[in-house]
């Protein structure tokens, strides 16, 4: 019978404009793909073998990332991988050995210091990057980067992603939004659909080549109009360096 045959049609086109019209990702820059060499201090974390959250070299032997991420973790699950935009190759894989989190880390404080078991050898596509001295002015663009997913429950993304969609806020400005924070806490606002999401844990926020923040929380859900928390550098630089070698 032709009656049910146009229905079926029907759905098959409705299904392929529906899948035409996508919602912008909620993922770092909504897309836009890393070229090799263009964030030679981004790292991927990785718990034997597997990607969890992402990191900045600050030193040949020091990444720096989110307490969160790898305080309850043995030192011996975890690597670090270095030099490459693709997390499916190999890039420069070195083991962890030992991981010193903030002190103070109670859900504040979400800094933690990564020592290598083998310092990475520089090159075009691994090299450290500068701790901020002093806090960013507010309305200043920064550049965040990583391999977390597309949209809240999504894939991760093979290609490092970037984006330059954020800017600071003030701890006043943050407040009248989000309210109160933590003075360690670099708030960054952004419209809705951006920002990051699972897997970009620990992942830099860059602001004219010097790293003043790590990925740290999201508030109501990946990609939402709130402003993203990162911890801020410019606060616990002197801890950093204390810690890092």
């Amino acid at each position: 019978m032709e009656f049910p045959s146009f229905y079926i049609k029907l759905f098959v086109l409705v299904c392929l404009v529906a899948e035409s019209i996508q919602v912008p990702s909620i993922r770092i820059v909504s897309g836009t793909k890393a070229v090799p060499g263009q964030f030679p201090y981004q790292v991927s974390v990785r718990v034997s073998g597997k990607h969890i959250c992402g990191g900045a070299l600050i030193s040949q032997n020091s990444v720096v990332t989110a307490a969160h991420c790898v305080a309850s973790i043995p030192e011996q699950f975890l690597t670090v991988q270095a030099g490459t935009v693709n997390i499916t190759e190999t890039g420069t894989v070195v083991a962890v050995s030992k991981i010193i989190p903030h002190p103070d880390y109670n859900y504040d404080n979400d800094i933690a210091v990564l020592q290598l078991s083998t310092p990475l050898d520089y090159s075009d596509v691994i090299l450290p990057i500068s701790l901020a001295v002093n806090e960013a002015p507010a309305g200043e663009t920064v550049t965040i980067t990583g391999w977390g997913r597309v949209r809240d429950g999504g894939a991760l993304p093979e290609i490092l992603q970037y984006s330059r969609s954020l800017t600071v806020l003030s701890d006043e400005q943050c407040a009248r939004v989000a309210g109160p924070v933590n003075k360690g806490i670099q708030c960054l606002s952004k419209v809705r659909n951006n920002g990051f999401c699972d897997g970009d844990d620990g992942g830099p926020a860059v602001h004219k080549g010097v790293l003043i923040g790590i990925a740290s929380y999201y508030s109501d859900g990946c990609g939402s109009a709130s402003p993203d928390g990162y911890t801020k550098i410019s606060y616990y630089r002197k801890w950093l360096v204390a810690n890092s070698f």
